[in-house]
């Protein structure tokens, strides 16, 4: 009797300690969980001890969850506000990189044009494959050399559809435009452009005979007949233009740079008298030419 007694006393001092203790705000156990304190000796406060330590440990990993959370937030905001710039605007950071020998700085923008479109950085790619640094230089010739292939199987591609249908003038225009495209990008040097420059300029000619073509594609060849040293066959086309759109300045230009091929002044003198004679209208370009070769025409 006497040891159930003192059980009871130490249950009511257990259950007055765990009292005082959520009142002064040391636990968070509810009145419920308090309650069974009261009412269930020793497993009662057992519990509610129990679940205390479960809470406090459920606020910890939550504390540290938020925590985590508002880190990784952290990173995209400032990844965001500090994010460099698309390859295209760091086209003269990867010149100087070369220049400076940064190699961290060199390699980590290698990589973006490599994933990046290869086509638009092509002089610096073929800069980067005379570095010092060997990495540079794979990363530069396997964006080269993929992007060759990317043009080679285009270009295969297109020559199967044109052999099967050959009258089809939108295969014509569509290797022009490709032409055109690889032609300009610089990935060709030597002998290859020369190459390619003549077969350009042949469907040019093709385009032509046509019946079809505008003075767009007449400029265009004249410009690859000149590219190519090809001045008889450009002088004619020249002659055509002048004839067919007598005030359209282009065909003006193009006789203009024909001249100066010939380093004949003269020439040029003969064309800027023609221009103020037939009142061309010029544009930007053409008015900076005139001035460029002395005329006095704005």
């Amino acid at each position: 009797m006497t040891f159930l007694v003192v059980c009871l006393f130490l249950h009511i001092i257990i259950c007055l300690v765990l009292f005082m203790l959520m009142k002064a705000g040391i636990l968070a156990g509810s009145r419920m969980g308090m309650g069974l304190a009261w009412l269930i000796p020793v497993w009662g406060p057992l519990c509610l001890l129990v679940l205390e330590l479960r809470s406090r440990g459920d606020k910890e990993v939550r504390g540290e969850s938020g925590t985590d959370k508002l880190k990784i937030n952290d990173e995209i905001y400032r990844s965001i506000l500090m994010e460099e710039g698309a390859p295209e605007d760091r086209v003269v950071p990867l010149e100087e990189a070369l220049l400076v020998n940064d190699t961290r700085m060199r390699r980590e923008l290698m990589m973006e044009i490599m994933y990046g479109d290869p086509r638009q950085y092509v002089s610096q790619l073929q800069e980067a494959r005379m570095n010092d640094d060997t990495e540079v230089v794979h990363y530069a010739v396997t964006a080269l050399t993929e992007l060759q292939k990317e043009y080679d199987l285009k270009f295969q591609e297109l020559d199967r559809r044109m052999a099967e249908k050959p009258e089809k003038e939108e295969l014509l225009d569509s290797c022009l435009a490709l032409l055109e495209q690889y032609i300009g990008i610089g990935l060709l040097e030597g002998n290859a452009k020369s190459v390619q420059m003549q077969r350009y300029s042949g469907l040019l000619e093709k385009k032509i005979r046509s019946g079809r073509a505008e003075l767009s594609w007449y400029l265009k060849k004249i410009d690859a007949d000149l590219n190519l040293g090809e001045y008889d066959h450009a002088y004619a086309a020249i002659e055509t233009v002048l004839a067919r759109w007598p005030k359209e300045e282009g065909g003006y230009l193009r006789l203009i740079r024909y001249y100066s091929h010939a380093q004949n002044r003269a020439g040029i003198d003969h064309v800027l008298n023609m221009l103020h004679r037939r009142n061309v209208f010029l544009s930007p370009e053409g008015r900076s030419v005139v001035r460029f070769w002395g005329g006095t025409s704005d």
